[in-house]
């Protein structure tokens, strides 16, 4: 589990809102307040705050991909010899990766990759393999 109350900027208060957001990004500005206990008027300038800071970067949804038909979740390691920073964005616009690193060790880049079926996959894993590099598949067998 992530600590939140690391960054000695942060109040108790401040880790309290943080931790509850990262629970619940749709929580509403009053349930908050009633939890961490302080107006909501606070709470939406505290808030506030820490998106400033760049503590809270985004808020988002979690999406289950299954229910969206995507069987198959895998990771792909990625071997290159071609300049690394160059290509992350290009790695994004790949039809069924997720999101992708640029990593440290043996392998250069990891994908986070979500395809319909093992077809999808080895099609992704052939064009890949093809034009950037060799590529390690890990399995998501739980989340």
């Amino acid at each position: 589990m992530i600590r939140y109350d690391i960054s000695p900027d942060n109040d108790d208060i401040d880790n309290e809102i943080i931790s509850e957001l990262a629970k619940n990004c749709k929580i509403t500005c009053k349930a908050l307040s009633e939890r961490v206990n302080i107006s909501i008027p606070r709470i939406y300038e505290r808030t506030k705050k820490l998106e400033e800071k760049g503590y809270i970067k985004g808020y988002h949804a979690e999406i289950d991909f299954k229910q969206l038909g995507y069987q198959v979740h895998t990771f792909v390691l990625i071997k290159t010899d071609k300049y690394v920073g160059a290509m992350l964005n290009e790695l994004k616009k790949i039809d069924f990766v997720y999101d992708v690193w640029v990593v440290s060790g043996e392998y250069h880049y990891m994908l986070d990759v979500y395809t319909q079926n093992m077809d999808d996959l080895f099609s992704l894993l052939d064009y890949l393999y093809n034009n950037i590099g060799r590529t390690q598949t890990l399995f998501v067998m739980e989340h």
